[in-house]
């Protein structure tokens, strides 16, 4: 029995659709042979000569054309150089380079020699580019609609040729280019204005474009996105091989040809150069050519060349059967948010979480198996809500109701994989399904630990009843729209919620019910700091960060400012830490360094960015003496790196009361929720 898998069933659909856009543009290019024939047949039956011809005493036509059909056939059989450039941060767009290499190559079986390279922009010669014959780049976008680092030379460069009133607005007219942008549309004006700019510079200096700029969108199926561009793009460069394959243009030799004995401007003045150099003893190789002399060779160059050129700056080439849309990428995303509802996490995104070790519950949820459960069946000790808060670390249970997210912090651990938000968009899952799911999961996952060696076998019994839910796995828990009836399902089964919120909706801390106990993540202590750390979908999220503040200080329950602590970033705002602690008056301050998980493309911290233990502990030490005497240390977990520093109505007699009655918390909560049911 034959069996194919699934990336098999993909790899040949997507040869299918090739195939057949190959077929398409095959029959295009045939039928329109066969009109030029059949009109090349009714001029010879006129027996009338056309241009460059003599008639011959036989009444024939004799091409006085110097061409030579030799080489005329050799040129038809040239390759066309591709060169896709790609810019990339977390090596998205440098994936997509490749798929689309991959694409051209497949062409070269249907008679259409293309010969794609891919490559980094910040490894691009930009000598090379008005000798490109076709040129695609592909470009994500960073935090303020800037190019990634590694595409900054490139873009700025190009921008400053296309700002310089020295260069001609035809420096790329003989260069065809296509431009497609990642980013998210989440960040609004800032959503692909990397590539928007690359597109509108490659524009003003001539270029032809084979396409309308494509721009994917990574909180909807961005994969198909790009798949949808590149099929246009790869139909516009078979309609125009044969335009591509013809040498650029007769003035362009003419400017290459040489007269005996004599010298363009730049080559005088190098030569002067050279010579001035010399004398003078220094290095002639450092003499021969400045950044000064490329700008004025591309200057006289193009001087030489304007006057022979007719078509201008905004012409655009345009092949039969491309779709005539302005933004192709707009396009899709009209059309995607017609949609009723759809799925919060893309196929990509699920592939990256599953693969990371997440359990995908319904369209928008997860659930993993903490470290520290895995360390405490074993006996290994307990996670820092062990120590802090007395929790069993092998009874709780990580999960997220909102695997999707207003900020994409630097220093978050999930490489962000995950989709990202300002509002609730998507299909909706139960509360109650969504708890169901989560618990059976999570003890498929304890069940799969049971040969671990050391585990103790009375621990892995009881880690079946889930008592502690920590509502802090990804995303932003309190998205979810039904975020009070998840939480009740979890106290109805007498599980504790610690639910931590990024402080971007001030509006849901109000609404939010009664939960064991609740966090907000206080990641920075100015607005300049906390932009450049957790980098906020939102334009008024310094407002709204101290708007949560506000709301906490008004909760009436136990409420938790988690700070975390980045070298070079955020250690030395101390003061400004103190009117916002002042501002909250939060129970308890967990203050950890942050977590080096290895390296990530989509950030640039690493192990020096992570402080010691020790330079934690003088950290806290120094705010607590700027706090007064209402807070001070009452406890450390030095394996987490965090420290805990507490109101001191918690230290009673000398001995400090963190910890949790667990069982008196759901007897009050029970209460609350019969009262609240009456009222209703």
């Amino acid at each position: 029995m034959l069996v194919v898998k699934p990336s098999t069933l993909a790899a040949a659909a997507t040869l299918a659709v090739v195939s057949a856009s190959i077929a398409y543009v095959l029959w295009k290019q045939r039928r329109h042979e066969n009109a030029s024939s059949k009109a090349q047949s009714r001029k010879a039956s006129t027996g009338c000569c056309t241009n460059n011809t003599t008639e011959t005493s036989t009444g024939c036509c004799q091409n006085n054309s110097s061409g030579h059909n030799g080489d005329d056939a050799e040129e038809s059989n040239k390759p066309v150089a591709v060169r896709i450039l790609y810019g990339t941060h977390t090596g998205t767009a440098k994936g997509y380079a490749v798929a689309l290499q991959k694409k051209l190559f497949a062409l070269n079986v249907a008679g259409y020699a293309f010969e794609p390279s891919v490559v980094d922009m910040k490894d691009y010669d930009q000598d090379n580019l008005e000798h490109e014959q076709v040129l695609i780049a592909i470009l994500s976008t960073w935090t303020g609609g800037v190019p990634p680092e590694s595409a900054m030379v490139f873009c700025n460069w190009v921008q400053d040729m296309a700002q310089d009133f020295r260069v001609s607005k035809t420096w790329l007219k003989h260069v065809h280019v296509a431009v497609y942008g990642l980013g998210n549309s989440e960040y609004d004006e800032n959503f692909g204005k990397a590539s928007k700019a690359l597109s509108k510079h490659f524009s003003t200096l001539g270029a032809s474009r084979l396409c309308p700029r494509g721009v994917g969108d990574d909180n909807h199926d961005q994969t198909a996105q790009f798949d949808t561009w590149s099929d246009h793009l790869i139909a516009s460069l078979c309609e125009q091989y044969v335009i591509l394959q013809k040498p650029a243009t007769a003035d362009a030799d003419a400017r290459n040809s040489k007269v005996a004995g004599w010298k363009s401007q730049n080559e005088f003045r190098r030569q002067k150069r050279k010579e001035k150099a010399a004398a003078n003893g220094e290095d002639n190789e450092e003499a021969m050519w400045t950044a000064e002399d490329q700008m004025n060779e591309i200057v006289l160059e193009l001087d030489q060349g304007d006057d022979s050129d007719e078509d201008g700056p905004s012409r655009r080439t345009k092949g039969n059967g491309v779709v005539d849309v302005e933004d192709i990428g707009v396009v899709m995303k009209e059309s995607e948010a017609a949609a009723l509802s759809r799925e919060m996490v893309t196929p990509l995104q699920r592939k990256a979480l599953t693969k990371e070790g997440y359990k995908i519950i319904g369209t928008h949820s997860a659930v993993k198996l903490c470290r520290w459960t895995k360390h405490q069946l074993r006996g290994r000790g307990g996670c820092y809500k062990h120590t802090f808060y007395g929790i069993t670390s092998y009874q709780c249970m990580e999960t997220t109701p909102s695997l999707a997210c207003a900020n994409k912090c630097v220093f978050c651990w999930r490489h962000h994989k995950n989709p990202v938000g300002r509002e609730w968009r998507w299909k909706t899952d139960d509360a109650k399904e969504l708890v169901e799911g989560a618990i059976s999961r999570h003890q498929t996952m304890i069940k799969e630990v049971k040969g671990l060696p050391g585990l103790i076998q009375s621990r892995w019994e009881e880690a079946f009843t889930v008592r502690h839910c920590a509502l802090s796995l990804v995303g932003e828990p309190i998205m979810y729209p039904h975020i009070n009836e998840f939480c009740r399902e979890l106290h109805a089964r007498q599980i504790s919620s610690f639910l931590v919120t990024n402080a971007q909706f001030p509006e849901k801390i109000a609404a939010l019910e009664p939960i064991t106990q609740l966090y907000v993540s206080v990641d920075a202590a100015t607005k300049d700091s906390l932009k450049a750390i957790d980098r906020p979908l939102f334009k008024d999220f310094w407002e709204r960060f101290l708007s949560c503040l506000t709301q906490l200080k008004a909760k009436g329950q136990r409420t938790v400012y988690r700070m975390t602590l980045v070298k070079e970033h955020n250690m030395k705002e101390i003061d400004n830490y103190v009117e916002l602690i002042h501002m909250g008056e939060p129970d308890l301050i967990e203050i950890k360094a942050v977590t080096y998980c290895g390296k990530s493309d989509a950030s640039d911290l690493t192990m020096q960015n992570v402080p010691y233990h020790q330079e934690v502990r003088d950290f806290c030490e120094l705010l607590c003496a700027k706090l007064g005497c209402g807070y001070a240390l009452a406890t450390e977990h030095a394996h987490s790196n965090c420290v805990l520093i507490a109101k001191t109505a918690f230290k009673i007699d000398g001995q400090w009361h963190t910890w949790i009655d667990y069982d008196k918390f759901h007897s009050l909560i029970q209460a609350y929720v019969t009262t609240l049911l009456r009222r209703r």
